[in-house]
């Protein structure tokens, strides 16, 4: 099983491939699941990626260990979205991965409409990415039916600096 893991130091982390498989392995609990006690009160349930910060944060951080990162997300975001029971269909199912903070990346279901609209605008919006996709840029496999949306943040921060993150979201986002 796969656990969440703060990076309190620079030290290296260990074995990376092991590390993935396991990240892959959980991706693939996913096949044939959906939560049964989901309500439209619940708005939101989220399952944050499992894995070490330093994978995706800080100097060991290479593009392709992001890029595998983020295809398990997407890829058990699929698993969810077909194991969708017919009495859930007005649930939205996404992968959200954010750069550069991907340690906080995590696969959504969203119960209820407007609530899924709040957190996704609509590709009018000024906050939208366009003519730019992180799944091309990094590589990533989306399986059919699965669409992108980039958004860009720009927020001050207590010590008065601005911050940019982008948000991607991978899945059902209209």
């Amino acid at each position: 099983m796969s656990h969440r893991r703060l990076a309190l130091t620079d030290k290296k982390v260990r074995n990376i491939p092991r590390r993935l498989r396991a990240l892959a392995a959980w991706a693939a609990d996913f096949e044939g699941y959906f939560p049964a006690d989901l309500t439209i009160e619940d708005k939101y349930w989220n399952w944050k990626i499992p894995i070490h910060m330093a994978m995706v944060e800080g100097k060991q951080a290479t593009t392709d260990l992001k890029r595998q990162c983020a295809q398990h997300l997407i890829d058990a975001a699929q698993h969810l979205r077909l194991a969708r029971p017919e009495h859930a269909l007005d649930c939205r199912v996404v992968a959200a991965i954010c750069v550069p903070g991907m340690f906080s990346s995590e696969i959504c279901i969203y119960t209820d409409l407007e609530y899924h609209r709040g957190h996704i605008p609509a590709s009018d919006s000024e906050y939208v990415e366009t003519g730019k996709s992180l799944a091309q840029e990094w590589g990533l496999v989306l399986p059919k039916g699965m669409g992108e949306r980039g958004l860009r943040y720009e927020v001050e921060g207590w010590d008065g600096q601005t911050y940019e993150e982008e948000r991607w979201y991978f899945g059902e986002v209209d």
